[in-house]
């Protein structure tokens, strides 16, 4: 269950904020400092540089600030010694012209003042004292909002005399009594089972805000996981959250844990097309496994080609849960928990689904962005089709038509930026295998997750298979002969290649395609006979080697028309034997070379004799 693996988080990573409610880490950009007198010092910006991707941006210190026992939408409820910018200044420049705002924020900042005020009298603290006297100096207040002008609505301000209120220990003490005392209050009445404890005992009648999803579509005040503010919403007549219900403690778990998986610096939160993927492990350990797939860095994917589950057993467990915003509520798209042994399994199998023969030297894993634009343009396919690569990934779950579907439109269209493999191919070729090699090992990965559903069909290889006598297969693989065939024959670079003219039709009906590339075929193969004889016996014996495997129908030698696995199959077809042909070609040139300097030696030995 999603909320008791969130509740166990906050349990195990978590601790000590957990067992002090009263108090929770913010970011404070604004220090406001009194003398023991009680007059106005200055204000002080409390900022920090922070990497985030490839920028350096400026943004506020966290510091320890009181967290409210009472959801503060309505009435006024305020934070000792540090709080929005309304209630420590009242009325100024960030205030609204709006005369319900103004006065909002006047009876806001006499709440605050009055607490100050209160606390004061009961610790006998000298720092709350100098802040009373600072409130009772009308001009020392304005000098204080004149400092601070630039402030927008919604500023946090933190006192300080000497150093912030908030972290002395007087000020600390009397925020918990008042935390505890408020917080009971507003739990009378509200017994009941909590759902994740399982435990009886008072229930929350509301949550806190979830925060962090404003760039996934939330509100930047934050969002609700649980919440029944309308009428609908609510059964049997049930006020708010006892219609889900949770006890306090468990509910303040489960949103600190939301809130602290969702902080960028924790690396427990991958973004991918406008869903936030959180993940962690029941037990911390060393295995980042969305960033095996996002970054795949070639040592780990190759310690984790090598995994055995038999000689390496693990019980620890791997969690996921996919979020977005949708205005003030959380939005689950999915929810993952598996066992992270089967986690290892199954991003083992990733890789290796994702492999497919390479002619040059060993190429780095293919990586998800990589996927990605290979689905679309901009490197932003829906949410469907990047949650359905995330479970593919993590849970094995297997892809279906949809992504096939995708891919293989994208492959007819391809556009996009070149591929950075360096080969001896054109960059400007859409064919090249350097940009085939991320869509075909995705190509690959779909058919042979259909075939699974199919008893008795065989799994693609990664490199050609010489006995596969699936025709949209070995039609692929004409394809490739007589785009080489071509390419063999012209002793220039050609405006129009079969390739341009015939692959979309050649990969959905062979049977209307096949003809006029064969005739096309003739006269190319007429003309390398008289230009390069040994060239065109050899791509002429390949071609009736193909022809024999092909298995004529009544409609004749070819099929007429490919569904969306045949269309996947003659693409990878099409790649694989032109991958084996560029293959051989490079052994034949090395060769060569070996015989040309093994023969260069033997002159020279002769010529010093």
């Amino acid at each position: 269950m999603l909320v008791q693996a969130l509740a166990e988080y906050a349990d195990n990573y978590l601790a000590d904020e957990l067992n002090d409610a009263a108090w929770e880490m913010k970011p404070v950009p604004w220090l406001l400092e009194i003398s023991q007198r009680g007059t106005f010092l200055n204000a002080t910006q409390r900022m920090t540089t922070e990497t985030r991707g490839k920028k350096q941006v400026r943004v506020p210190m966290p510091i320890s600030m009181p967290r409210s026992p009472v959801n503060r939408n309505s009435g006024e409820h305020p934070l000792l010694g540090t709080d929005d910018i309304a209630y420590v200044l009242g009325i100024g420049p960030w205030t609204p012209d709006k005369s319900a705002d103004k006065e909002k924020a006047e009876k806001h900042h006499e709440a605050f003042v009055a607490l100050i005020a209160k606390a004061a009298a009961e610790t006998g603290d000298g720092a709350l004292g100098a802040c009373t006297r600072f409130y009772a100096n009308a001009e020392d207040l304005e000098r204080a909002r004149n400092a601070l002008k630039e402030a927008k609505p919604g500023t946090l301000v933190a006192l300080s005399v000497g150093e912030p209120l908030v972290e002395r220990e007087s000020v600390q003490q009397f925020w918990r009594k008042h935390y505890e005392a408020a917080f009971a209050g507003r739990m009378e009445g509200s017994d009941g089972e909590c759902m994740i404890s399982g435990k009886f005992g008072p229930i929350a009648p509301t949550h806190e805000k979830i925060k962090g999803v404003s760039s996934l579509g939330g509100q930047a005040a934050g969002v609700a996981l649980m919440s029944f503010d309308k009428d609908a919403f609510r059964s049997y007549g049930w006020e708010q959250n006892r219609n889900s219900p949770v006890s306090p403690d468990r509910a303040l778990a489960y949103v600190l844990a939301f809130n602290d998986l969702l902080k960028q610096d924790k690396g427990r939160r991958k973004d991918i097309a406008g869903i936030g993927f959180l993940y962690w492990l029941k037990n911390p350990a060393d295995l980042d496994a969305l960033d095996l797939m996002d970054r795949a860095d070639p040592s780990q994917v190759k310690k984790l080609l090598g995994f055995d589950a038999r000689s390496e057993p693990d019980a620890n467990r791997f969690y996921m849960v996919a979020v977005s915003g949708n205005g003030g509520r959380l939005r689950v798209h999915h929810w993952a928990d598996l066992a992270l042994t089967q986690v290892k399994e199954n991003l083992k199998n990733w890789h290796e689904q994702l492999r497919v023969e390479f002619p040059w030297d060993e190429p780095a894993p293919v990586r998800l962005w990589q996927l990605l634009y290979a689905l679309d343009r901009e490197g932003k396919p829906d949410d469907h089709t990047v949650l359905a690569l995330l479970r593919r990934g993590i849970e094995g779950v297997p892809l279906g038509y949809s992504v096939l579907s995708t891919a293989l439109t994208r492959l007819r269209h391809p556009g996009g930026s070149d591929s950075k493999e360096k080969t001896g191919e054109k960059k400007s070729d859409p064919m090249s295998l350097a940009r085939l090699r991320v869509p075909m090992g995705l190509i690959r990965m779909c058919i042979n997750d259909l075939f699974l559903q199919q008893e008795g069909a065989r799994k693609m290889s990664e490199g050609l298979d010489p006995g596969c006598t699936i025709p949209a297969y070995i039609c692929g693989r004409l394809m490739a002969e007589f785009e080489n065939l071509q390419r063999s024959s012209s002793e220039n670079e050609v405006n129009s290649s079969i390739l341009d003219r015939y692959f979309a039709l050649a990969s959905t009906y062979p049977a209307v395609a096949f003809p006029k590339i064969e005739n096309l075929g003739q006269k190319h193969l007429r003309k390398l006979r008289r230009d390069n004889p040994p060239a065109a016996y050899a791509i002429d014996a390949r071609l009736q080697e193909l022809h024999n495997l092909l298995q004529p129908s009544a409609s004749g030698a070819y099929p007429g028309k490919l569904g969306l696995e045949g269309q996947g199959l003659f693409a990878l077809g099409y790649y694989h034997q032109k991958a084996r042909s560029r293959s051989k070609a490079q052994d034949r040139k090395q060769a060569n070379d070996a015989e040309k300097e093994s023969t260069n030696e033997s002159t020279d030995q002769e010529n010093n004799r």
